[in-house]
């Protein structure tokens, strides 16, 4: 572990920060709001999110969005489960239900909106460990942190504004 601390202290936005402009590449492990995210830096961008939180499978994220009915998400589900560790993105590609870039712009979102969430982590702990990978994904984030957190905190501002 190369850097450890308290959320609370600095923020997630700037733990993201101080990555972004260390250059950094790497995993950083976030603990709190009763999740554990794991988010992925490569010379300072973010490039991968994810959390245990529960969050909307891909399947469930494409037909809500329409880009796909949910006959044809049963299908590759029923497909899936005879297809071993084939991921659900694939066979829909694969059997002509979405394109690949289709699925590249669900994963994007997908990682985009995890990332939106854990900035609005108050409490809890951060570890990042340099020079570890995301294992097994293939599709990676090329958007500006700038744009990322500017668009985090907003969405926060949202909330709290509808809570208020």
């Amino acid at each position: 572990m190369d850097l450890r601390g308290r959320i609370e202290l600095f923020g997630v936005a700037n733990i993201f920060q101080l990555l972004h402009l260390s250059e950094a590449t790497g995993k950083l492990v976030l603990i709190g709001s009763g999740q554990r995210a794991r988010v992925y830096f490569h010379q300072g961008r973010l490039i991968y999110a994810r959390t245990d939180a529960r969050t909307e499978r891909l399947g469930d994220y494409l037909v809500r969005t329409g880009v796909l009915d949910r006959s044809q998400l049963e299908g590759a589900k029923m497909k899936a489960g005879l297809t071993e560790g084939k991921r659900i993105g694939a066979i829909l590609v694969e059997v002509g239900s979405i394109t690949e870039e289709q699925l590249k712009d669900a994963v994007r979102s997908q990682i985009e909106e995890v990332v939106y969430q854990l900035v609005g982590i108050e409490e809890g702990t951060f570890a990042f460990y340099s020079q570890i990978y995301p294992e097994n994904e293939d599709i990676l984030l090329d958007v500006s942190l700038d744009y990322l957190m500017i668009e985090g905190l907003r969405k926060l501002d949202e909330l709290g504004r509808q809570d208020g």
